[in-house]
């Protein structure tokens, strides 16, 4: 995922609502897909009180503390986090000094967390080799990757290097890219 404007995505229809009703969606986010239902306007307003109360408490004229729950940066007992200080400093170590221990390390840490903090980590799959989709069923890889389409990362968000690389494999095998033939940017 490339870094953009809010602008640049206004009307694209390119992404699906998580976690919020249908009701919601439809009135804020028309039109956008969503498989997966969620919080509804009554939660909303629930949620909202809830931190009104707590910002302005009734029988009070004490300023309150205002409360870090950790949703931008990690906190002892707060929301649950993909990176953890642990596993930074896990991956940091093993970068620094090649220690496939340190990786390792990580890379558990990292397997825990995602079945705490993303959707795919609450999914179950029932993997059943006789289960198998015929090969003659499946779409040529040249027809798949006619869909990929690398234009929508900005060179602000990843390295040059990168970017020249993405249009240089994009171009190989028939995807989309915002460059010309070999990785060139035409806007260079």
């Amino acid at each position: 995922m490339g870094i953009s404007t809010l602008q640049s995505y206004k009307g694209a229809q390119v992404f699906e609502a998580v976690g919020l009703a249908e009701e919601i969606v439809a009135k804020a986010f028309t039109g956008t897909t969503t498989r997966i239902q969620g919080t509804d306007f009554e939660a909303l307003y629930t949620d909202l009180k809830r931190f009104h109360e707590n910002a302005y408490p009734v029988n009070s004229s004490d300023t309150p503390l205002i409360q870090n729950f950790g949703h931008f940066h990690f906190r002892d007992q707060g929301e649950q986090h993909m990176n953890t200080p642990i596993a930074m400093t896990n991956l940091q170590v093993a970068a620094r000094t090649n220690s496939r221990d340190a990786y390792k390390a990580f890379s558990k840490e990292s397997n825990a967390q995602t079945k705490q903090v993303t959707l795919r980590g609450q999914l179950k799959f029932d993997i059943n080799p006789n289960n198998r989709v015929p090969l003659s069923e499946v779409e040529p890889v040249q027809d798949i990757v006619k869909r990929f389409v690398t234009g929508a990362m900005s060179l602000g968000s990843i390295s040059q290097e990168a970017h020249e690389t993405l249009a240089v494999a994009m171009n190989g095998i028939g995807g989309k890219s915002n460059t010309g033939e070999g990785g060139e940017d035409p806007k260079r």
